[in-house]
C-alpha cells in the first residue's frame, strides 16, 4: 500500500500541500493527464480521474468525500504503470509522470515532486510502449512559402531526419509510407494547402482519414529565435527549405519538452528525399497489402512473407525498404550483390542468421541509457548484443573468401565497441536483474570497494551462524536460534522449555506462543556491521550503475553505426533466406523501357496455396511496343493476384529483393498506382463509384510514362455502359 503518511491524509488542510503540488504539475502540463506519485500509487485527480477511470477501468473514488473541497480521485499501483499508461497512449493521450523526488523515508513533511517525463504516443521509449519490428514515428507537418515541409523523429532510436515535398498530396503519401504514430501541426498556420483549392482544416482532415490511429496535436508556431535555437546544433540545418526547419524546430522542441532536463540523443540530421524512391501512394499501399491486410493483420501480406529478419534492427530496416524502393539502379544492384552473396554462401549464411539471433536491439537499448532509463538488464542486453555483432563481423570477414567481400564493405575496419563490450563483460554478473534495487547487478571483482563489501556481508552471514553456535554450547540451549525480521531486525529465539537458561544480561525483546525473543549487545553490534555493509554494497552499486550507464551513453553515435551495419547484415540475409527457400531469381534492373517476367508468381498467395496448385504466369510490357495489357476471363480465374504480382515483383526488385520468378527483367519504374477492389468512404460520403473515381483521377493527374498502373475492373461501380465509357477512356488517355 501507499505510505501512510501522504496517501492516509484524506481531509482537510493535511492535504493542501500536497495538491498545490498536483495542481502546479497540472498547470504545466493542462493537456496531459497527470499521473502524481503518492507512495506505492499513481494518482489522477479531477478530470484526469474521470478520464482514466472510463477508459482504464478504475474506481473512481475521492479525495476530502463529503466536502465542499471533494475531488474525484483514481488510482494505480507504480509497478503495473507501464499497461496503464500504454493504453492511454494507444487512445492518443499524453501523459505526465509526476515523481517523488527524494526518499520518503528520509523526507521530514511533504516530499518533493516534479514532472521527469511527459509522454506522447510518438515520443515512448519503454519497450511495453514500441513494436520491436517499426519505428515509432513522430512526425511534423508545416506549410510556408508554396511548400509544405515534414520533419521526423524516432525517439527511440535517437533518429531524425526532414524532407521538403512540392504540394499536398505528396505529403500525405509520404505520411502513409511512414505512418507516424503523432503528428504535429502549427496552430496558427492558414495557407490554402499548396498543389490543391481546399483549405488547411480540410487537408487536416485528409491526414486523419489516411492515418486513423496517428493522434493530431496543434503545437504552437516557432519564432525565428525558437527556430535557431531548436537547430543550433545541427550545423547541417541551414541547407534545408523554410518550411522544413520550421517543422524540425517544432518537433525538436515538443520532444525536449517531453523530456525535461535531459540532453536528447538524437543522431545526426539527414534529409531523405521523397523523389529517390519509388512512389506508392497510400491507395496502392493498402491495395496491394504491404504491411497490412485488408482487416488490419500483418498475416497475409507481403512483409508477412519477407520479413525473416533474426533482428529487430533487421526487421525496422527491411519494413523501411519495403516502403520505399529505390530508383537508383546502382544501388538496387548493390543491395542485390549482397542477397547474391548470401544465398550463394548458404553455410555461412546460416551461422550468420544464428548468431544475429544473440544480438539485441542495440539502437532502443543505446536511447534508454542516453536517457537513463535503462536498467541492469538493458545493459546485460547490451553487452550480449554487442559480443553477438563483433562475432557476426568476425565470422563473415573469416567465412567468405577476401575476393568476394566487396558487397560486404569489410575492407575498412568496423568498429565492434570491443572496448565497450569488454567493459560490460568484466563489470555486470551474467544475468543482471530486472531492477536495480534487487541488487547482484556486477561481479565483485570489478571493483575493489564492492569486493570488500561484498566478502564483509558473506563472512557477516558467517559469524552470526559462528555465535549461534558458541551461544547454544555456552548457555546449554540447544534449540536456540538468531533469526532476522523486516520489523524486528536480529534477534535470539528460545523455546518457553529453555527460559530458566537464559543469561541475566540478554535483554528480552517480544514474548510469542512458543517463547522468548531476546537481544544482546554482541548480536546489535555484529548486525549494525552486517547492515552497514549491505547498505555500503547497495550505494557502490548504484553509484558503479550510474557511472557505467553515463559510460555507454557516450558511445551512442558508435553503437548507432554498428546497429546500422547488423541492420543491413541480417535484411539482406533475410531476404536471401526468402529467396533460398521459396526458389526466388535475381531480377535485372536498368533503365529500359522493359518489365519482362517469365513465371512470375503472387508471393503471398503462392505461400497460401497448397503446395504445387499456383499457376505462374509471365508478363512483358514494353513502352515502345505493348504498354497495356488488358486481362480477362472468368470470376475465380486469378486476373486480380495477376495484377497484384506483377506490381509487387517489380517493387521487390526496386526494393533489392530476389523475385517470385523463373526469370525477371525489370526496367525502373518511378510510381505504382492500384486501384483494386470495391470500398466505399462513408465517413466523407462518398459512395464506392465516388471513391473509385476519386482514385482513378488521382492516378491519371500523377501518372507518368514510366509508371506502373494497376486498374482492376474500372467502372464496375456504376451501370454497365457508363463503366464501359469510362475504362475506354481511361485506357485511351
Amino acid at each position: 500500500m501507499g505510505r501512510p503518511s501522504e496517501r492516509g491524509k484524506t481531509a482537510g488542510a493535511q492535504q493542501t500541500p500536497v495538491m498545490l503540488q498536483h495542481a502546479a504539475a497540472k498547470r504545466a502540463y493542462p493537456d496531459a493527464v497527470v499521473l502524481f506519485r503518492l507512495g506505492d500509487f499513481y494518482e489522477m485527480f479531477g478530470d484526469d480521474a474521470l478520464l482514466c477511470s472510463r477508459l482504464l477501468n478504475l474506481t473512481l473514488t475521492s479525495r476530502n468525500k463529503g466536502k465542499p473541497d471533494e475531488v474525484p480521485m483514481a488510482g494505480v499501483p507504480h509497478h503495473a504503470a507501464h499497461g496503464y499508461i500504454g493504453r492511454l497512449l494507444r487512445a492518443g493521450h499524453k501523459v505526465a509522470i509526476c515523481e517523488q523526488m527524494a526518499d520518503p523515508s528520509t523526507v521530514k513533511g511533504i516530499v518533493p515532486r516534479e514532472v521527469v517525463r511527459v509522454l506522447t504516443p510518438g515520443t515512448v521509449t519503454h519497450s511495453e510502449h514500441l513494436e520491436a519490428t517499426s519505428n515509432s514515428w513522430l512526425a511534423a507537418l508545416e506549410i510556408a512559402q508554396g511548400e509544405v515541409g515534414l520533419a521526423l523523429v524516432d525517439v527511440s532510436t535517437g533518429e531524425i531526419a526532414g524532407c521538403a515535398v512540392p504540394d499536398f498530396s505528396v505529403a500525405l503519401a509520404e505520411l502513409g509510407r511512414i505512418i507516424p504514430r503523432e503528428i504535429l501541426l502549427g496552430k496558427s498556420s492558414t495557407q490554402a494547402v499548396p498543389g490543391g483549392n481546399e483549405p488547411l482544416e480540410q487537408a487536416l482532415l485528409a491526414v486523419k482519414q489516411l492515418l486513423p490511429d496517428a493522434a493530431l496535436r496543434e503545437d504552437a508556431d516557432c519564432s525565428q529565435s525558437e527556430i535557431d535555437k531548436q537547430l543550433s546544433s545541427h550545423a547541417d540545418a541551414q541547407e534545408f527549405s523554410a518550411a522544413t526547419r520550421v517543422a524540425l524546430a517544432r518537433i525538436l522542441r515538443f520532444v525536449q519538452q517531453c523530456q525535461p532536463g535531459v540532453q536528447l540523443p538524437l543522431r545526426m540530421l539527414r534529409r531523405w528525399n521523397a523523389t529517390a524512391t519509388l512512389g506508392i501512394d497510400p491507395t496502392a499501399q493498402s491495395h496491394l497489402e504491404l504491411v497490412r491486410s485488408m482487416s488490419g493483420q500483418l498475416e497475409g501480406t507481403l512483409l508477412s512473407v519477407l520479413d525473416l529478419s533474426a533482428t529487430a534492427l533487421g526487421a525496422r530496416l527491411l519494413r523501411r525498404r519495403l516502403l520505399a524502393p529505390l530508383l537508383d539502379i546502382a544501388a538496387i544492384r548493390r543491395r542485390l550483390d549482397v542477397v547474391d552473396l548470401f544465398v550463394i554462401h548458404l553455410p555461412v549464411r546460416q551461422k550468420l542468421r544464428t548468431v544475429l539471433a544473440c544480438v539485441s536491439d542495440l539502437e532502443r537499448l543505446a536511447v534508454r541509457a542516453a536517457l537513463g532509463e535503462a536498467n541492469p538488464r538493458d545493459l546485460g542486453s547490451l553487452r550480449d548484443g554487442l559480443l553477438a555483432a563483433a562475432q557476426a563481423i568476425e565470422l563473415l570477414a573469416h567465412g567468405i573468401p577476401k575476393g568476394e567481400q566487396e558487397p560486404l564493405q569489410l575492407s575498412g575496419n568496423i568498429d565492434v565497441l570491443a572496448d565497450l563490450g569488454g567493459l560490460l563483460s568484466r563489470a555486470l554478473v551474467d544475468k543482471p536483474p530486472a531492477a536495480a534495487k534487487e541488487g547482484s547487478i556486477f561481479r565483485p571483482e570489478f571493483d575493489h570497494q564492492l569486493r570488500e563489501l561484498n566478502t564483509l556481508c558473506k563472512h557477516g552471514a558467517e559469524h552470526i551462524v559462528a555465535l549461534e553456535e558458541r551461544l547454544r554450547q555456552d548457555t546449554g540451549i540447544t534449540t536456540l536460534k538468531i533469526r532476522n525480521t523486516r520489523v524486528f531486525g536480529w534477534y535470539l529465539e528460545v523455546s518457553k522449555s529453555h527460559l530458566g537458561r537464559v543469561p541475566p544480561d540478554w535483554r528480552r525483546k517480544q514474548t510469542i506462543a512458543g517463547g522468548e525473543r531476546y537481544t544482546l549487545t554482541q548480536l546489535d553490534e555484529l548486525a549494525d556491521k552486517i547492515a552497514s555493509a549491505e547498505e555500503e554494497h547497495r550505494a557502490r552499486e548504484l553509484q558503479l550503475l550510474k557511472e557505467l550507464l553515463n559510460q555507454v551513453a557516450e558511445q551512442g553515435p558508435r553503437i548507432a553505426r554498428l546497429a546500422e551495419r547488423i541492420a543491413e547484415l541480417d535484411c539482406a540475409a533475410a531476404l536471401a533466406e526468402v529467396a533460398h527457400r521459396h526458389d526466388y531469381c535475381r531480377p535485372l534492373v536498368d533503365d529500359s523501357a522493359l518489365i519482362e517476367i517469365e513465371e512470375g508468381r503472387h508471393p503471398v498467395v503462392e505461400r497460401l496455396a497448397a503446395s504445387g496448385r499456383f499457376v505462374p504466369n509471365d508478363t512483358q510490357l514494353d513502352l515502345q511496343a505493348a504498354r497495356l495489357w488488358i486481362i480477362t476471363g472468368p470470376n475465380m480465374a486469378g486476373k486480380s493476384t495477376y495484377l497484384r504480382q506483377t506490381a509487387l515483383i517489380v517493387l521487390m526488385a526496386q526494393m533489392g529483393s530476389f523475385v517470385p520468378a523463373k526469370r525477371a527483367h525489370i526496367g525502373v519504374v518511378d510510381h505504382i498506382f492500384s486501384r483494386v477492389g470495391a470500398s466505399d468512404n462513408l465517413a466523407r460520403g462518398e459512395s464506392t463509384f465516388m471513391v473509385e473515381m476519386r482514385e482513378t483521377s488521382q492516378i491519371l493527374r500523377n501518372a507518368t510514362s514510366r509508371s506502373l498502373v494497376v486498374l482492376d475492373e474500372i467502372g464496375r461501380g456504376t451501370s454497365t455502359f457508363d463503366g464501359l465509357a469510362i475504362a475506354w477512356a481511361v485506357a485511351e488517355f
